[in-house]
């Protein structure tokens, strides 16, 4: 049984000036908006681990700031073991239930080397519906059972699609031609780019890049809105093919686009949106998230998409019953709230200007 659960992120991961603490704003999100519940539940302390104070100062002596990232992508796989990792994050997860923001693999691979019971959540990559979703899975898999059993379905985002396509058709108007492929770029420094210990470089992939441009039209480059360098758009620009340009339209009423046919990524979210819009995607490197409805089998790899049922406290009942004893269900729900999740998190990328809370532009209606 748990002496208590505790909410941590990726300490390993750098902020944007190579100091520890990359997560820590996330995970203290996460930890405010479930603590309560938690507890309610179960009775227990409900605890943050973080890189203040002396993990900061043990992750500091391990990198310089300049090396920050680098060094963060070499260990994101596998941890190597030592007294401070066993005291300083190990003893402060052992005998309790661990609640992961993003857990990356070398955090997972030491819960389950230490029998430590476990649930990762996320932003669910797919993101045009009414409200963001959570992407949970558990590292039991009687509770991924259950957690699949109250996904949201797919047929609710097909469904969805079709709205954003229809509103996006009704109030836009064709501004690339005819089989155009669009690149959509990321952060460099992202998780997601972390492959075989070091970040993705599509220089190394340029002759396949090139093949997939000049297969159609054009090519439009799409980049993020928080890095726009990514080196797949660098190198997809260079393309002896058509490239209309960098542009920074809405990215959804960009795929509502029928001139838009394929989408070229490393692995953005994008690559799981775009199919539900008709478009082909072609990724260069592994998707972070398995969808819960592309898996034959309950497994620890599949993510279910959970709506805000994540925030009550039945949910965490549910979760931490098979370690703790936990009070009993009283079935509540939130009432309803448009976009209760984008507002907890102020992140309404790309979607408020195409639902109903959209700004209309100047001398729009």
């Amino acid at each position: 049984m748990i002496a208590g659960a505790v909410v941590v992120g990726d300490l390993l991961r750098p902020d944007g000036s190579g100091r520890p603490g990359g997560t820590d704003r996330p995970t203290l999100w996460l930890w405010n908006a479930i603590k309560r519940q938690v507890h309610r539940a179960c009775a227990l302390p409900v605890e943050i681990l973080t890189t203040t104070g002396s993990v900061g100062a043990w992750i500091e002596s391990l990198r310089a700031p300049d090396d920050a990232d680098t060094y963060w992508a070499s260990v994101h796989a596998a941890m190597p073991p030592s007294e401070a990792l066993d005291r300083l994050v190990i003893a402060r997860l052992r005998g309790r239930f661990c609640i992961g923001y993003e857990l990356p693999p070398w955090l997972v691979r030491l819960l389950d080397a230490h029998a430590v019971p476990h649930v990762d959540l996320r932003l669910h990559p797919i993101r045009f519906m009414d409200d963001l979703m959570f992407a949970v899975r558990a590292s039991r898999i009687d509770t991924q059972a259950a957690l699949l059993g109250m996904a949201v379905q797919e047929t609710e985002v097909l469904a969805t699609a079709g709205l954003r396509e229809a509103m996006c058709r009704f109030i836009s108007e064709a501004a690339v031609p005819d089989d155009t492929l669009m690149v959509i770029g990321q952060r460099r420094f992202d998780s997601t780019q972390i492959v075989d210990g070091g970040f993705f470089d599509a220089a190394a992939r340029a002759a396949e890049i090139h093949a997939l441009c000049v297969h159609h039209a054009a090519v439009v480059l799409k980049p993020h809105p928080l890095d726009r360098h990514h080196s797949l758009l660098e190198v997809a620009a260079a393309s002896p093919g058509r490239v209309v340009g960098v542009i920074d339209d809405n990215v959804y009423r960009l795929m509502a686009l029928p001139q838009i046919g394929s989408v070229l990524t490393v692995n953005s979210g994008v690559a799981y949106e775009a199919p539900y819009f008709g478009k082909r995607v072609h990724t260069l490197a592994p998707l972070t998230v398995r969808l819960g409805w592309q898996g034959d089998a309950v497994d620890r790899r599949v993510h279910a998409a959970l709506d805000d049922v994540v925030l009550t406290p039945d949910f965490w009942r549910m979760v931490l019953a098979p370690h703790a004893a936990v009070s009993a269900a009283d079935g509540m729900r939130l009432r309803p709230k448009p976009n209760r999740l984008r507002i907890a998190l102020d992140s309404f990328w790309n979607f408020q200007e195409i639902d109903t809370d959209r700004i209309p532009r100047a001398g729009g209606s």
